[in-house]
């Protein structure tokens, strides 16, 4: 009965660090290649910082923001006035909106008849056009179009990621066109920190962003920028493919100290050594009987 019970807890941790290390999402440190951390990740069947906002930005189990369900109960009641409009610019402006919340204001702006609203999230997203009951309402967007700016496609490098109000694309997927107004846009990376910036198209396209990396130091001695602890848990930091390391560095040891201190150590013993030896060269020993 115990061989059985310490063979099923044997099994269950394998079975869990596995899946901890399958799932780790892992992030580039400043000092490694792009192409060989795009490598590492593919071999060993991994997700990147960006390939985990990717597919959680579409991810349909999500549930709407408690913000999003209040105010689309609050404007149905109160209908299409200034006020509403602006409370709902300003809903957009406050929170990070997820797949749900983007369904609940692309029925809330058909069901007020927002046109230029609703065209916005059928923009981003033109999918949710079989969420509607007038499936055609895609065609009388033309005149909401405003086009992207290329400066907008300037800021993406390599793999990074673009949200334009929470919906996720990479430079291929970007949008030609878009409705006029202001966005949430933020740029996500493996190697660099999260860049926000709230404004337009053409007021995005012309900031300058501050490229952050995610981690600073070494292999041996490293810290990553970010405050989520259950985050960093599941996540791993690659140096280079002899160096793959958890998101929180295990806390150092004097056993860890003294093993990559060897040298020093040694060189210590020996110079005590020759000190105590100084000090007794011309001492002379006297042994007493008890």
């Amino acid at each position: 009965m115990l061989q059985s019970l310490l063979l099923k807890i044997s099994l269950s941790v394998t079975v869990l660090i596995w899946f901890s290390h399958a799932h780790a999402v892992l992030f580039q440190s400043p000092t490694a290649g792009s192409e060989e951390f795009q490598k590492y990740a593919l071999e060993k069947n991994q997700q990147t910082y960006t390939q985990w906002v990717l597919r959680s930005s579409v991810d349909r189990d999500s549930e709407a923001h408690a913000q999003v369900l209040d105010f689309s109960q609050q404007a149905l009641q109160e209908k299409s006035t200034k006020q509403l409009m602006q409370d709902w610019t300003r809903l957009r402006q406050s929170i990070e909106l997820n797949r749900a919340d983007r369904e609940v204001l692309t029925l809330l702006a058909e069901k007020l008849k927002q046109s230029q609203e609703l065209c916005r999230y059928l923009t981003l997203e033109p999918d949710l056009a079989s969420l509607l009951e007038n499936t055609e309402v895609q065609s009388s967007c033309t005149g909401f179009l405003q086009e992207t700016p290329k400066s907008v496609l300037a800021h993406l490098e390599g793999d990074e990621v673009l949200l334009i109000d929470g919906k996720s694309f990479t430079r291929n997927q970007l949008p030609k066109n878009l409705v006029g107004g202001s966005y949430q846009w933020k740029i996500i990376s493996d190697r660099y920190e999260d860049r926000k910036f709230t404004g337009t198209a053409g007021e995005f396209g012309l900031q300058k962003f501050f490229q952050q990396s995610w981690t600073s130091g070494s292999c041996k001695e490293y810290k990553i920028q970010s405050k989520d602890a259950a985050f960093l848990m599941q996540s791993q930091v690659y140096f280079s493919s002899d160096c793959v390391v958890p998101g929180i560095q295990p806390e150092k040891t004097f056993s860890n100290w003294a093993s990559e201190h060897k040298r020093l150590l040694w060189g210590v013993s020996i110079l005590a050594a020759g000190i105590v030896a100084a000090q007794l060269k011309d001492k002379t020993l006297v042994i007493t009987k008890p």
